[in-house]
């Protein structure tokens, strides 16, 4: 594989709406936050350093910072678990729970004038603005993902629906990049 991920975004549903100061005070979990002055999500994490979950009022929740798909399905379940244990959620509650973006890096092991790389990828498709942002910006057309590519090679792939898809943007700016250099 020539790209890793760093975050499976996942989200979900529990069809129910939620007082989140009581579910704070309910859940035993290493971390909790609600601070509805400041959000108005209730943030839970199951582990130390583990994804964040993100709990709204609508019984909506969103998963972020998972490695894997392996490590976002877990957290899920022992979300789902909790509110089980709490009375909640009726057990095997379907929540529509489901990948939502996975983000991916990459190397294209050489350094890159992103300049030269803007107008040879076209403008129409990218932005490069250094004084905003130190890297170029690339929406190809054809690919369901947004790749952000730094002078030194390194690549972001964000907005994939999965890691194939992820693959495919990577291996077109690879292609588009050599066919440039």
């Amino acid at each position: 594989m020539s790209v890793t991920i760093a975050n499976v975004v996942g989200s979900g549903d529990l069809h129910v709406e939620l007082d989140l100061a009581a579910l704070e005070e309910d859940l035993s979990t290493p971390y909790l936050e609600y601070d509805p002055s400041n959000y108005h999500g209730l943030y839970v994490r199951l582990e130390e350093g583990g994804p964040l979950i993100t709990v709204y009022r609508s019984g909506k929740y969103i998963i972020s910072g998972s490695s894997s798909y392996e490590e976002l399905d877990v957290t899920n379940e022992g979300l789902l678990a909790n509110m089980c244990d709490l009375g909640i959620l009726a057990q095997g509650c379907d929540t529509g729970f489901g990948v939502q973006n996975v983000v991916c890096t990459a190397t294209l092991g050489e350094e890159l004038n992103l300049n030269a790389l803007s107008i040879g990828l076209g403008l129409e498709s990218t932005e490069y603005e250094p004084e905003q942002f130190p890297g170029l910006i690339y929406r190809p057309p054809e690919v369901g993902a947004v790749l952000l590519v730094f002078a030194n090679g390194k690549v972001v792939i964000t907005g994939a629906q999965d890691v194939d898809i992820a693959e495919k943007a990577f291996g077109h700016l690879r292609s588009r990049v050599k066919e440039l250099v």
